[in-house]
């Protein structure tokens, strides 16, 4: 019998969100030699599933076969919903995550800032954090395989590259998203995640200044993941980035400088020790176009390879 069953749809690991959990919760069961099938028909004593899509994917087997049901929470974008206050755009769960977290029998996370953001909606689920994994994809590359980012996205190795990743669900975002590609026409900028429709809403100005230098995509492809590490010259964590934080450790574990820009969550690993902060426009324009992070980089990876469980 297996310890656990891991439960990834294969019709849904088409995307990097997905597959750096999956990647991760591998790594960490293979280094503790805990044994594990894909095969729902097998005999194991509990589930591990990385987001809404796969624990509906896998329900009806599951609740047959009366296991324990273990859900990586905040692993996946469609966890995420835009909720409207009168003040501001603020992030909530959305309405499949708080039904599956529900009919989950422990929420798994890996940092204390999602342990905090998941407590605010009253789940009654035990959360337990779960140890960090660090996995180093560079040493997995083939040759053939190094410059495949920048080949899929038409980008030159002689830009330096600037990616963002997870939810913008403010138009000030976007807009200073734009504003930095434009006054930085030697870098390319992309976005990989959701944007809500009132963040991205244009007028006919706007869509006619729209920079070339950056684009938004909904998801990278897996394959495409170990070459974009290996070839983005900077992360750029701008707006609600707690979506899969998997793809912050694995940045930081490959030294690619961060930069912060009013951005909440992952408090623990982001400082002014360890990334460049910037509250405003002027700020973030400086710390986009610094060239020496070799310090902070250090020592946020420093920090992330001495992150315990017990902070």
């Amino acid at each position: 019998m297996y310890k656990y069953f891991l439960g990834f749809d294969v019709n849904g690991l088409k995307n990097t969100f997905s597959y750096v959990t999956k990647n991760a919760i591998v790594s960490y069961l293979d280094k503790e030699h805990i044994s594990y099938t894909f095969d729902v028909n097998d005999d194991f004593e509990e589930a591990i599933v990385p987001s809404g899509h796969d624990f509906f994917a896998f329900y009806s087997a599951l609740k047959k076969k009366n296991v324990k049901v273990n859900v990586i929470a905040a692993s996946n974008l469609d966890d995420f919903a835009v909720k409207r206050t009168p003040q501001a755009p603020l992030l909530s769960l959305s309405s499949d995550a708080k039904k599956f977290y529900k009919l989950a029998d422990k929420l798994l996370v890996y940092l204390t800032s999602q342990e905090k953001f998941l407590s605010k909606f009253n789940l009654s689920i035990p959360i337990e954090r779960i140890p960090l994994v660090l996995n180093s994809y560079k040493d997995e590359l083939l040759p053939s395989q190094r410059n495949s980012f920048l080949y899929h996205y038409q980008l030159s190795k002689n830009r330096e590259i600037i990616v963002s990743y997870g939810i913008l669900n403010k138009k000030e975002s976007v807009m200073d998203l734009r504003a930095i590609a434009r006054n930085c026409p030697e870098k390319d900028f992309l976005f990989f995640g959701k944007i809500t429709p009132d963040a991205f809403k244009q007028n006919f100005t706007e869509a006619m200044t729209q920079p070339t230098n950056i684009h938004f995509y909904q998801h990278l492809p897996e394959e495409l993941y170990p070459s974009m590490l290996n070839q983005c010259g900077k992360l750029l964590l701008i707006g609600d980035c707690l979506a899969s934080p998997q793809i912050l450790l694995d940045c930081i574990y490959h030294k690619i400088p961060l930069v912060s820009y009013k951005m909440s969550g992952y408090e623990e690993l982001i400082n002014n020790s360890t990334a460049l902060i910037a509250s405003t426009y002027s700020e973030l324009y400086s710390s986009i176009n610094l060239q020496t992070y070799q310090d902070k980089t250090q020592l946020a990876y420093e920090l992330l390879c001495n992150y315990k469980l017990d902070k």
